[in-house]
């Protein structure tokens, strides 16, 4: 029953986002008040290459993941396509390139469906995967580049293509904390020295993010690791400890490193300097207000005047042009996606499975949350994006979250003796 729940939930995500497209290709009229215009053509190639690859994920799906959640791939649809759409509308050459990398990454997707169904590879190699995770991080700190030309240097480049290596670094810290604590079952003792060894790349992983000033992204790997500890051992005092010890880092950050002081300025009283570093803030709230209820309509809206509005800013655009109503169903469907993952945590049927489902949840709901509060000042602002707006990232980063994600709904299927 679950390929046929899926079909349904697919088509109804077909028929939304098509009726999407056709508003977004008249927009132009709409703004003019005329029909003489030129209308938006172009998102209908990634519309159609959308629904390409979604059926072709959905038969791959239905055939290698029998006990899959047929929530997942309709709503993840439905949100990935929502960035998607903006990219087209905001920049056209990003949208052929988003176009192109979402191609690639769900092809290879396919290919490690098929010949690698297992997750224990990931388990076995999670040292591998760590390490060359932090070396091509580290690389950045030489060969680092910007694509905008200015500001931190944490991309790697090479002919116009871009990669951003600590997004995939994330990923494969969820999946070294969920392989290394599986393996030490016992951990819920609290044995500090069975920690060391995590402590040790954690802090390995935060200096070299504070070294690039990538602090969004270590404030991250701070809350994956305590969340992670605080599943395996259930005590609440690390919970708290490491909580006040954030707030104990972001005071001293304050006094010492400019940017996180420039930022939580900008959060508390961003009108003290609307023209400076205060201006992203500002024209993201404007935009947000601009928004209303129902939003000025697709392509209506005028997202540019926001900062990075594709990417860093792209909750603001949506909130422009779809109103209250569109960012409601935009969290409504991050959440229920985070919701299902919390319930195949729940089911798995084994303790590797269930960290990584909970770390997979725990990553998204974080940087999810970071990024819609900076935008509307419920927190400062941090330079991540969204999940659905993964800013010159290749490939590899879109296969592990979705092989992670999609991998883990197998995880309810019953296993007559499961390994705890």
């Amino acid at each position: 029953m679950n390929h046929h729940t899926q079909s349904r939930l697919l088509q109804w995500a077909g028929v939304f986002l098509f009726v999407q497209s056709i508003i977004l290709t008249l927009s132009p009229a709409v703004r003019e008040r005329t029909w003489d215009v030129d209308y938006r053509l172009l998102h209908w190639a990634g519309f159609f290459v959308w629904v390409g690859l979604i059926i072709l994920a959905h038969r791959f799906i239905i055939k290698y993941l029998p006990e899959r959640d047929p929530v997942y791939l309709p709503s993840g649809g439905i949100v990935k396509w929502l960035g998607y759409a903006h990219h087209w509308r905001l920049d056209e050459t990003f949208g052929i390139r988003q176009m192109c990398w979402l191609g690639i990454s769900v092809f290879v997707f396919m290919l490690a469906l098929r010949f690698f169904p297992s997750l224990a590879f990931l388990r076995k190699y999670k040292y591998v995967f760590l390490t060359g995770g932090l070396i091509i991080t580290a690389l950045t700190l030489i060969f680092g580049t910007n694509p905008l030309g200015f500001g931190p240097r944490l991309w790697l480049g090479f002919y116009g293509v871009y990669f951003q290596p600590s997004e995939p670094l994330k990923i494969l810290l969820v999946i070294y904390l969920s392989a290394y604590l599986a393996d030490r079952a016992n951990i819920q003792l609290f044995s500090f020295p069975l920690l060391i060894p995590t402590l040790f790349v954690t802090g390995m992983a935060l200096l070299l993010l504070i070294v690039q000033r990538d602090l969004g992204t270590a404030s991250i790997f701070i809350l994956i690791f305590t969340i992670f500890i605080y599943i395996a051992t259930g005590k609440r005092r690390i919970l708290i400890g490491s909580i006040l010890s954030l707030v104990l880092t972001l005071l001293i950050g304050y006094f010492l490193i400019d940017i996180i002081r420039i930022r939580v300025v900008g959060w508390l009283n961003p009108w003290d300097d609307p023209t400076g570093g205060s201006y992203q803030i500002i024209q993201s709230l404007l935009a947000v207000a601009n928004g209303g209820t129902i939003g000025r309509g697709l392509g209506i809206g005028s997202p540019l005047l926001v900062p990075v509005s594709i990417s860093d800013f792209i909750y603001s655009a949506i909130a422009e042009e779809t109103g209250l109503v569109g960012t409601l169903g935009l969290i409504a469907l991050i959440w229920l996606i985070l919701a299902r993952g919390i319930i195949v945590a729940l089911r798995a049927p084994d303790r590797f499975r269930r960290y990584l489902a909970a770390g997979v949840v725990t990553y998204l709901g974080i940087q999810s949350l970071l990024i819609i509060g900076g935008n509307i000042r419920l927190l400062p602002l941090t330079g991540v994006t969204l999940p659905i707006c993964l800013r010159m990232v290749a490939p590899p980063y879109l296969l592990l979250s979705s092989r992670c994600i999609f991998c883990l709904t197998s995880a309810t299927q019953k296993m007559k003796n499961p390994q705890f």
